[in-house]
């Protein structure tokens, strides 16, 4: 007779960018853990100290040089690159100490990172001697067939080379070996963990077992609905582009326009601390929030239209919510293309954004017969990817040693 040990309480360090999009789809997985009995650390933008708090985990923030990352409307590859080294010269020279400062009387058993975190999350590791690390794919994920930097960025655009040459510096002042050089800096780890389900994603079925696809984690709202439909029967349309590009009147203004008050209510998010007033006069069948929960309207809902933010879409995708992305960046882009690819949705360029493309993507979605197959095909999937539940035993699985056995 064989008994094993019970999972033993682990502490798990977070790395993530500063940027609520990326904050946000670990949350779930961090309540989940801490329900578990284990303990979690994050390093964060300050800003987001509290939302990070209110799971339970603890959050050491510091302030990030950030800024108007990824706000830009007029954002291109070089720029992108610039900002991109600056972020990477932070994670070495701010984050990487204060996490060593905070963890090493208290070193974690696993370390999770989005890509973006690498350089900190990943020598942590490599200095306190944590073997289990685990990267999370808040957007597409990468392997040796898809790789989402290669379509960003130019390899020869010098901030990509100054911040490689940082990188090469920075692993040999801490002492990596050269033969460990390449996994360090490669483009996804041994373990990952995608917060999308396996049918999104780009090149899905190239992916191996390195890669687990464990979906979104949606949270309803509690208590009293925050929102309620139209008593009247009329269509629902919700507008936002995520939590923070509030500054885009004209984007919200072709929305206003575009939906007839006769057949839809329209709602939009504008994005925290944005000015309502900025918009003028709304048409009575159009509400304006700085923020709402999504999950509140989206089961209401008969069209989104987004930036084609990850979060914002698999919420949509969990409700079988048809989409219209109007992308605001590259890497909305390509989440743009494989909408339309699906058909759960339609691509709008964001430079050919009118009343009358705007209403002929939503006329063309609402109408299609096949939508409401394909959408319930991409619903099951994300439902049945497993989300918290399962990245969380899966993290477990992998941090445990293996099992002691008695006879």
């Amino acid at each position: 007779m064989s008994a094993f040990a019970a999972t033993p309480r682990r502490h798990i360090a977070v790395f993530v960018f500063a940027d609520f999009g990326h904050i946000s789809p670990t949350l779930g997985l961090t309540r989940e853990l801490i329900g578990r009995g284990h303990r979690v650390t994050y390093f964060v933008d300050h800003r987001y100290r509290e939302v990070v708090e209110q799971t339970g985990a603890r959050a050491v923030g510091y302030p990030s040089r950030r800024g108007a990352f990824l706000k830009a409307h007029d954002t291109d590859p070089a720029r992108l690159a610039a900002e991109g080294h600056d972020l990477l010269v932070e994670s070495m020279e701010r984050v990487y100490p204060l996490a060593l400062a905070t963890l090493a009387a208290d070193p974690p058993d696993v370390v999770l990172y989005d890509f973006e975190s690498f350089p900190a999350a990943r020598m942590t590791a490599h200095t306190l001697g944590c073997a289990t690390t685990v990267q999370l794919g808040i957007s597409h994920a990468s392997n040796e067939v898809f790789s989402l930097r290669n379509l960003m960025f130019d390899r020869e655009d010098p901030s990509l080379l100054k911040g490689a040459a940082a990188l090469m510096r920075f692993a040999q002042d801490n002492d990596l070996a050269p033969e460990a050089l390449g996994h360090f800096l490669r483009e996804w780890d041994d373990r990952n963990v995608a917060f999308l389900p396996r049918e999104f994603q780009i090149e899905g079925t190239t992916f191996d077992g390195r890669f687990a696809f464990v979906g979104p984690t949606i949270t309803e709202p509690e208590g009293e609905p925050p929102w309620s439909p139209p008593a009247d029967g009329r269509r629902v349309a919700l507008v936002s582009l995520g939590t923070e590009s509030n500054q885009q009147r004209d984007f919200f203004r072709t929305c206003v326009d575009t939906f007839d008050g006769a057949d839809w209510q329209v709602v939009m998010t504008l994005g925290r601390d944005a000015d309502l007033d900025a918009l003028g006069d709304l048409p009575p069948h159009v509400e304006a929030h700085q923020w709402l929960p999504h999950t509140a309207v989206l089961p209401h809902a008969d069209v989104l239209v987004c930036h084609g933010g990850m979060s914002c879409l698999m919420e949509a995708l969990h409700f079988a919510t048809p989409v219209i992305v109007v992308p605001q960046a590259f890497e909305h882009t390509l989440t743009a293309r494989r909408v339309d690819e699906l058909g759960l949705g339609r691509m709008v360029d964001r430079d050919q954004l009118t009343v009358d493309t705007l209403g002929a993507a939503v006329d063309g979605i609402v109408a299609d017969p096949e939508s409401p197959e394909r959408m319930a095909w991409m619903q099951a999937s994300v439902q049945r990817a497993g989300g918290a539940a399962r990245a969380a035993g899966l993290l477990e699985e992998w941090a445990a040693p293996a099992p002691a056995v008695t006879t």
